[in-house]
C-alpha cells in the first residue's frame, strides 16, 4: 500500500477549511450573513451607506420640524398664560405685558379696515387697558421703544386706529401706541 504524503493532507485540509468557511459565512451551514452595515456585517457599500444616511437625515428633519412646531405652540401658550399678547406682525410674536387677563377680548375690536382688529369706530372714545401692566410704545410695533407702562387706572383717548394698534393720548398729553386686544373702550 502506498503512503499518502503529508503535503496532500495539508492541501486537502486547506481546501476543506476554505469551503466550510465559505459555506458557513454565506449562511448555508448555519452562519448568518447579516444585513449590510449591521454588526454582523460591518462592511457596506457606499451606495447602501449613503441611502441609509439620507433616510436617517430625512427622518430627523421631519422630527425637528414637528418639535419646532410644538415649541412654538408651547411658547404661545406660555405667553398667553403670562398675559402677553401674541402679535403676528413681529419676529418673536409677543408684546410684553407684566400680567393680566389673557384670552379675553375687549370691546376695542370691531369693524375697522379689512384685516384690521383696531376699530375706526373707537376713535375719540375714552378707554383704559385691561391688563395689570401694558406697554405704551412710540410706534405701532412691539420692537419700538416703550414710552410708559399703563395700568387699568390710566384713562386715555383713542386718537387713531392702525391695523392692530390704537394711538392713544393720556390726560398728561403723552401720545403712544397700544395693542388693540389690551384696550377696553368705555
Amino acid at each position: 500500500m502506498k503512503r499518502i504524503d503529508w503535503k496532500v493532507f495539508l492541501l486537502l485540509g486547506i481546501i476543506v477549511s476554505v469551503a466550510v468557511g465559505f459555506l458557513y459565512g454565506t449562511g448555508i451551514l448555519g452562519g448568518s450573513s447579516g444585513d449590510p452595515g449591521s454588526r454582523e456585517d460591518p462592511l457596506a457599500t457606499v451606495g447602501y451607506a449613503d441611502s441609509a444616511i439620507n433616510q436617517k437625515v430625512t427622518d430627523m428633519d421631519a422630527r425637528i420640524k414637528t418639535l419646532e412646531a410644538k415649541i412654538q405652540n408651547l411658547e404661545n401658550e406660555l405667553a398667553i398664560l403670562n398675559g402677553d399678547v401674541i402679535d403676528p406682525g413681529t419676529s418673536d410674536g409677543t408684546d410684553s405685558t407684566d400680567s393680566g387677563a389673557a384670552g379675553s377680548t375687549g370691546s376695542g375690536s370691531g369693524s375697522g379696515s379689512s384685516g384690521s382688529n383696531a376699530s375706526q369706530a373707537n376713535i375719540g372714545k375714552t378707554a383704559n387697558v385691561k391688563s395689570d401692566v401694558v406697554n405704551l410704545r412710540e410706534s405701532a410695533s412691539t420692537s419700538s421703544n416703550i414710552k410708559k407702562k399703563l395700568t387699568p387706572s390710566d384713562t386715555f383717548t383713542i386718537t387713531k386706529a392702525d391695523k392692530d394698534w390704537y394711538q392713544v393720548q393720556l390726560s398728561d398729553g403723552t401720545v403712544g401706541w397700544v395693542f388693540w386686544n389690551l384696550v377696553v373702550v368705555r
